[in-house]
């Protein structure tokens, strides 16, 4: 292992880098602070200075004397040691100091003096220039505007403050510092040394286990040394070992079970990587797929069935994408479920597939129910619009034509007020809101009753419509006014759709838990493929024929609603072109329904 690598190295470069910061901070805290403090003495030393030069020099003073009075200030017990002090005109000409007797005068062109000059005062720190004997000092400089009666600067008072001492023990500090670091340095590597390989030397030996244990070896041990973290992690790691191998087989046996779960989904599962290789595949999938063998990656999977490409494009985007294809007469729905990594690096693809052929059957008939009902309404809208125009156009005053077109129009509105009745009834039937006035009913009575209601209607196509008595009493619990509105639909769907002289029989017969009333015709038949929607809203097996007939096209879902309402059912078996046979199932055990059964 490079020696960079070890954590013994890096303990020993973070102690380094953690005394060395601490160090750095510190001694550059102490520098500054020190530093300041000097600093603010000095400045406060040049504006007193500063003040009683213009108090007792300036202030009241001629011009001409202002040499001779500042000589007298410095030599008087007012002045600072080590302080120099100048006056300047508004010229920026030295005109008084204290540093030479006579003329020339020192001239001064620091930043001080020309922010004096412009008004503002101003401090220069530890500016390095010559004194007046030539010798190169560290200077603190200050100078300050005084100012005439309209506010314009008149003369400027520039006073300075050796300051080499000063910087002087500022260095000697800053050397006492570093000399501090780099002993702190050298006695931190050696305790970083003594401090890591105490750490280190258990974390070797617990390495050297680890990697038999990652041979599969689970039988690995070692020996507890201390109470420490470290000693702790050596407990922790031989509970891991002894641990290691339980858990292993539970996530065997928990995985065992994914397998069976995931092959027991109604559901179709398939898995890709992020490569696009199938990782799993269930039977279930395979299945709705119609494929014995699925061996497909990503791309071949959605070419095969012709999936949207844009899966490629918009799969980083939405948490999921859902596609519905045909599989023969079957509607599969997959929806296409990343699955991540990272935040943002997809790991790999899930594909749940969804039978829907019965939920699209069932949305195609709801859509196939609106428009009916549309069309139902708008024909005799359509016709009483029309008569009722021509009416209006002057119709109205042939007596013999307005009474025909009043009576189409009023055989319209009642054919609308049929099918407005017949879909509030089936509206209440879906709210659950029938209640049923349940008797009971001597059922070979009541059909002998119905038959000779309807024998007219019969004869006037020559049928033989006729009732065969059960051999014994028959009663049954059910409202008879809807019961009644179920064998009659039936009995005069067996007319109108029977040629002349056809064959209606009725007879009883009876099961275990059922008595089966079966109205069986000699008619024009079902076709096989129309048997299983006529029970469906609006379903007429000849469309042209059933609507100049008159009927709505909800009698016989509301006669199955009927039936079932009353816990039993209706059933059809016809074969086209020889005649149906309609069976209405009356379960024995009816008493009648409370509200808990609605539900």
């Amino acid at each position: 292992m490079n020696i960079k690598e070890s954590i013994k190295y890096k303990l020993i470069i973070m102690y380094l880098g953690l005394v060395l910061i601490v160090m750095i901070v510190s001694g550059s805290y102490i520098l500054l602070r020190l530093q300041n403090i000097e600093e603010d003495k000095a400045k406060t030393q040049l504006e007193l200075y500063t003040e009683r030069i213009n108090e007792q020099v300036i202030s009241g003073g001629n011009e001409d004397n202002f040499q001779e009075e500042l000589l007298k200030f410095s030599q008087g017990g007012s002045s600072i040691s080590n302080t120099q002090g100048n006056i300047i005109n508004s010229q920026g000409n030295t005109i008084a100091s204290t540093s030479v007797v006579s003329e020339p005068f020192p001239q001064y062109r620091n930043s001080s003096v020309i922010s004096a000059l412009a008004g503002e005062r101003c401090f220069d720190i530890f500016k390095r220039s010559t004194d007046t004997s030539g010798l190169a000092k560290y200077w603190i400089s200050y100078a300050s505007p005084v100012l005439d009666s309209d506010g314009n600067v008149k003369y400027v008072i520039f006073s300075r403050i050796d300051a080499s001492d000063i910087k002087s023990g500022l260095d000697q500090t800053r050397r006492t510092i570093f000399i501090a670091v780099f002993l702190a340095l050298a006695l931190t590597i050696f305790m970083g040394y003594i401090f890591a390989k105490t750490i280190t030397g258990p974390i070797l030996e617990l390495t050297s286990k680890a990697r038999l244990l990652a041979t599969g070896n689970l039988n690995q041990k070692v020996k507890v040394k201390s109470n420490d973290e470290i000693g702790q992690l050596t407990e922790s790691f031989n509970h891991m070992s002894s641990e290691l191998d339980k858990n292993i087989k539970i996530i065997s046996n928990e995985k065992n079970k994914l397998e069976i779960i995931l092959h027991n989904m109604s559901d179709g599962v398939i898995s890709y990587d992020s490569l696009g290789n199938l990782i799993h595949v269930n039977s279930v999938a395979m299945d709705m797929l119609e494929i014995s063998d699925f061996n497909m990656s990503f791309t071949e999977f959605i070419k095969k069935f012709d999936l949207s490409s844009g899966i490629y494009l918009d799969i980083n985007k939405e948490p999921s994408k859902k596609v519905t294809f045909p599989i023969g007469e079957k509607f599969i729905t997959a929806n296409f479920t990343p699955y991540y990594r990272d935040k943002d690096i997809i790991d790999g693809i899930v594909v749940v597939l969804q039978d829907i052929t019965e939920a699209k059957k069932l949305d195609d008939m709801r859509k196939e129910f609106v428009a009916n009902v549309s069309h139902e309404l708008r024909t005799p809208l359509t016709t009483v619009k029309s008569y009722t125009e021509t009416l209006m156009d002057g119709a109205v005053l042939d007596e013999e034509i307005a009474m025909e077109f009043l009576g189409i129009i009023n055989n319209e509105a009642d054919r609308m007020a049929f099918l407005v009745r017949d879909l509030l009834q089936l509206s209440r039937f879906d709210n659950k809101q029938i209640q049923l006035s349940v008797t009971e009913i001597d059922l070979n009575s009541y059909i002998s009753e119905t038959v000779k209601q309807n024998k007219i209607h019969a004869e006037a196509k020559e049928q033989n419509l006729y009732f065969v008595p059960y051999d014994k009493d028959v009663f049954v619990y059910a409202d008879r006014d809807r019961i009644g509105q179920v064998i009659n639909n039936i009995i005069t769907n067996a007319i109108k759709y029977s040629q002349n002289k056809a064959c209606i029989k009725i007879f009883i017969e009876e099961d275990d838990n059922y008595y089966k009333l079966t109205v069986k015709d000699t008619g024009m038949g079902i076709p096989k493929n129309d048997l299983p929607r006529i029970f469906e809203r609006f379903y007429r097996v000849d469309k042209a024929r059933s609507r100049a007939m008159g009927g709505t096209g909800l009698g016989l879902a509301i006669a199955k609603e009927i039936m079932e309402i009353h816990q039993g059912k209706i059933t059809v078996e016809s074969e086209y072109g020889k005649g149906t046979a309609m069976t209405m199932w009356f379960n024995k055990n009816f008493k009648g329904i409370d509200d808990k059964n609605l539900e």
